[in-house]
């Protein structure tokens, strides 16, 4: 990322705790609830209301726990998950299970790796992000500025290399003046490229990295407005660790 590229994320680097901090960070752990909409009309509602997240910082790696039930976690990477019993005893593995999802509508039901995969992938980004944003292969530019809530916010428009599994390719953060992350737009691959806004609030700071304790994820309209209606997922973290 060249020009007024490095310097917005720059700014946003320094603003959540600086690149020098985050380098010396090889994990994190999360208490979290994450609940809505999408997690009801998938049949799971509750399935992720009270867990904790724990994973690596530089490779897409993340343990679930408990899920789907005490006494069992569920482990995450691209091209593997897995759900064991806490002595470590296998109860189910997929392989690329991604391609699981191929054929899916947005009303089709997700069994338990499936939740997993959507988890592990989306809070994996959530939380080493805007870092990962430093990375050699990411690629982004400018969009100007964004007007919202009497507000200006910095867009950058952030393209996602291919060794990267997200929600899509192509997303759009959104920074306040002090650098902070507020706004997130992006597609859900596995939902039909369905368009979604996060909002980001209630910054925490936690072993010098601050961290936003709120998100609400919501269907976005063509205008780039929220759609009224329920939350589509809502994520609310507790204790953060990073080490």
């Amino acid at each position: 990322m060249g020009g007024p590229v490095n310097g917005l994320l720059a700014s946003a680097l320094d603003a959540h705790g600086g690149l020098q901090r985050w380098q010396e960070v090889s994990r994190f752990r999360a208490v979290a609830s994450i609940t809505g909409a999408i997690l009801a009309v998938k049949g799971n509602g509750s399935l992720l209301a009270e867990v904790e997240l724990e994973g690596e910082a530089r490779d897409q790696r993340v343990k679930i726990t408990p899920f789907p039930w005490p006494g069992r976690y569920a482990t995450w990477e691209p091209y593997r998950q897995t759900i064991e019993t806490d002595d470590g005893m296998l109860v189910a593995e997929r392989r690329n299970p991604a391609a699981s999802f191929a054929g899916l509508t947005r009303r089709s039901r997700w069994d338990d790796l499936q939740v997993a995969y959507f988890a592990g992938e989306a809070m994996w980004n959530y939380l080493v992000a805007p870092f990962v944003l430093a990375r050699p292969d990411f690629g982004g530019e400018t969009a100007g500025p964004w007007e919202e809530d009497a507000q200006t916010w910095q867009r950058l428009v952030v393209t996602y290399p291919d060794t990267v599994v997200a929600h899509c390719r192509h997303q759009t953060f959104y920074f306040d003046g002090t650098g902070l992350l507020r706004r997130l737009d992006h597609a859900i691959d596995i939902l039909g490229r369905l368009p979604v806004v996060h909002y980001l609030s209630e910054y925490r700071e936690f072993a010098g990295i601050m961290v936003p304790t709120r998100r609400r994820i919501y269907v976005r309209s063509p205008q780039g407005s929220p759609v009224p209606g329920p939350v589509f997922l809502a994520v609310d973290l507790g204790d953060v660790t990073f080490t």
